[in-house]
């Protein structure tokens, strides 16, 4: 695994092993940062395509705000599903709160063609990739 973008609330890696993009969330940001996370991911995310997964670790995430969820939703969830990704796992947060605006947020795209897997750790969504690659 290699670090390719480092923000003070998030690290962007790459998994050769799994041909997957990670997005490991440490909480502390505003609505500003999460949008330019998830942007910056978006767009090294296109450089491994078109067999590339997503991972999003949101561990520590903490709270998404409702304006953030909708622009997830209308804004960058259509680009993200143009790239045709059919495989995400998603690292649930630790914190009850957390966890509820993280399902809020994967719950818009239910109905696409990307299968969400959610799971407890990193180690278990790595495993869950692998066995979507095969």
């Amino acid at each position: 695994m290699k670090t390719v973008k480092e923000f003070p609330y998030l690290l962007i890696i790459w998994d050769d092993e799994i041909n997957s993009l990670i997005l490991q969330w440490r909480g502390g940001f505003s609505g500003r940062n999460i949008r330019e996370g998830l942007e910056a991911g978006l767009e090294e995310y296109k450089k491994h395509l078109p067999q590339a997964h997503w991972i999003g670790d949101t561990t520590n995430i903490g709270v998404i705000g409702l304006d953030d969820q909708t622009w997830i939703e209308k804004e960058w969830y259509p680009k993200f599903l143009a790239t045709r990704v059919k495989f995400m796992a998603v690292v649930q947060p630790s914190s009850a709160v957390s966890r509820l605006s993280i399902n809020n947020v994967i719950s818009r795209v239910l109905g696409t063609k990307l299968t969400v897997f959610n799971c407890a750790t990193l180690e278990e969504a790595r495993q869950w990739i692998k066995k979507q690659k095969s």
